[in-house]
């Protein structure tokens, strides 16, 4: 499964020397698309075209949660908008939606439906589902979304069966400010990584600490099972917290809105986004610094960045994965013979509607002179669909849409 990142070898195994080497991943991409109505669209990760287009079962569509090829090779994708789970046949027909219970256990949140952002399939089968619950569209500050305590107990993350799609079991919040309204989930050998976006911060969970008997995996829920939010048992089990700024207040605005997306390399190191700007407080496009943080493996803060060019917004579209055929045709311009058996890193692009691709590895981030005029600062190799998108998610296919 795509979501799931297993490492072998000893832990001296996980070193940035072998950021963007050789790996086994290969597979077309899932671009949600909020561009008028919505719609997911595949791409050839050989040819960089467009490949089938699952239209949008609502409308307007915001998919936010894109997985693909669950047990029976079915695709899974989540709508903020909507509040829903829909689940697609591989050639993007529906079978069914379902409307998942967000609510904290007093009852209705704060007048404010919890959007459903990122999710993954589990290591035991099921799938994961993050639920955000902050404060969005509060235009006296900027960013203009936030997070308060309150919200902060209230954003979860839900455990479905993926053969009922029932919720079975959850993570709730631990004891930490940094807990926020989170958004990306991957999973590795040493536990569940998920991004808070309004925390700055990654939490690493013991997955396995307090899963219910019945969410152990698919086709073993009891049906009687009916999930209850908010216990005491279910509180999320912290390995460590990833700090992008540690020591930073939690009303420091580089907290604010900053990390949406996470992805890890096959070495086991860490790709956040960090939507920090040039100038602080101050709305839009020209003030946008946006990087790619980049966490060795085993470490606690950030060691490199990568930087995006200005106007590039990266709402919660990052992936690793191996390079591309026209990535591949770029680095050959220099170096013809290149094999081009290693991974590169895709972010999706909402300000020029575009999936750009990166090289990675120390060799690749951006210098010590990176500045505004891009001197000296990461550059990506490829870029796909040319502002045709408004791309939100990115998720590796392994098992492709019928073309």
């Amino acid at each position: 499964m795509a979501s799931l990142v297993l490492f072998t070898g000893s832990a001296s195994a996980h070193d940035l020397a072998g950021a963007g080497q050789p790996v086994c991943l290969e597979g077309n991409f899932m671009v949600a698309d909020a561009t008028g109505p919505g719609r997911v669209v595949e791409m050839n990760i050989m040819t960089g075209e467009i490949g089938i287009i699952v239209d949008p079962p609502f409308v307007p569509w915001k998919p936010t949660g894109v997985l693909s090829g669950g047990v029976n090779g079915h695709a899974f994708i989540s709508s903020a908008a909507q509040h829903r789970i829909s689940e697609f046949h591989r050639d993007g027909t529906l079978i069914r939606t379902i409307t998942p219970i967000t609510a904290p256990p007093q009852g209705p949140p704060f007048g404010q439906m919890p959007r459903l952002l990122g999710s993954q399939f589990m290591p035991n089968g099921n799938i994961i589902q993050a639920v955000c619950d902050a404060v969005f569209g509060d235009t006296s500050v900027w960013p203009p979304v936030s997070s308060t305590y309150e919200r902060a107990q209230n954003s979860r993350l839900l455990v479905f069966d993926q053969g009922t799609l029932s919720e079975v079991d959850e993570y709730n919040a631990p004891d930490d400010p940094r807990w926020t309204c989170m958004a990306g989930i991957i999973f590795s050998e040493e536990g569940m990584y998920v991004s808070m976006f309004h925390g700055a911060a990654v939490f690493v969970i013991d997955w396995k600490a307090g899963v219910d008997k019945n969410s152990a995996g698919f086709g073993s829920n009891n049906t009687k099972f009916s999930l209850q939010l908010g216990k005491g048992s279910n509180q999320a089990k912290v390995i460590r917290v990833i700090d992008m700024y540690p020591g930073a207040a939690m009303d420091d605005e580089r907290r604010r809105d900053s990390l949406r997306a996470i992805t890890l390399d096959a070495d086991g190191n860490l790709y956040a986004t960090n939507r920090a700007r040039a100038v602080e407080g101050v709305a839009g496009l020209a003030n946008a610094r946006q990087h790619i943080a980049v966490v060795p493996w085993g470490e606690e803060g950030p060691a490199g960045t990568i930087a995006m060019d200005h106007g590039v917004q990266i709402i919660a579209g990052i992936r690793t994965n191996r390079i591309s055929g026209p990535g591949c045709d770029a680095v050959r311009v220099a170096d013809p013979g290149n094999a081009c058996d290693y991974e590169t890193l895709y972010v999706a692009s909402t300000g020029t509607g575009t999936v750009l691709e990166y090289l990675i590895g120390e060799e690749n981030w951006d210098g010590p002179t990176c500045r505004d005029d891009n001197t000296g600062c990461a550059q990506p190799i490829a870029e796909f669909f040319s502002g045709e998108l408004d791309p939100r998610m990115l998720m590796t296919i392994h098992e492709a849409f019928v073309q």
